[in-house]
């Protein structure tokens, strides 16, 4: 498995979080900050000095220019794009739930939470969340 670069820094810490396969992510690199555009495992570098304080021209441009690189890699798909799961589908808003939801489903371990369970935790560890004092001594 390949490793995604930051274009900026060559670095090679964006971890491996799960994103649904055709999402373009913008993110800054962990390691420099500098912005970039991820699609699969590249990273593209974002001129945050055009982005902020370009013309709507010039970031139009910019942006184009990033898509077009990913096209010219074979990279972007625009015939995957088109396919019915792109946008006949429900938006997404919360790319976070689509991932969470996806890791536990594929969990074969995991069993859902009982209804006592949850009671259980409505009723005695919710009003505790941000008591740090009690989950130093309920989780050390």
């Amino acid at each position: 498995m390949s490793e995604t670069v930051c274009p900026h820094c060559q670095s090679k810490k964006f971890g491996s979080a799960k994103v649904p396969k055709g999402v373009v992510t913008v993110m800054p690199c962990p390691e420099c900050s500098e912005l970039v555009v991820r699609f699969r495992n590249r990273a593209i570098a974002l001129n945050k000095e055009v982005l902020y304080n370009g013309t709507k021209d010039e970031r139009k441009m910019h942006l184009a220019d990033v898509i077009a690189e990913f096209m010219e890699e074979g990279i972007f798909d625009i015939e995957m794009l088109q396919s019915p799961q792109f946008g006949r589908g429900e938006a997404i808003d919360n790319l976070e739930e689509v991932i969470e939801a996806k890791d536990a489903s594929e969990s074969k371990d995991s069993v859902p939470i009982s209804d006592d369970e949850l009671q259980r935790f409505i009723e005695f560890d919710l009003d505790k969340l941000d008591n740090v004092d009690y989950f130093r001594k309920n989780l050390e």
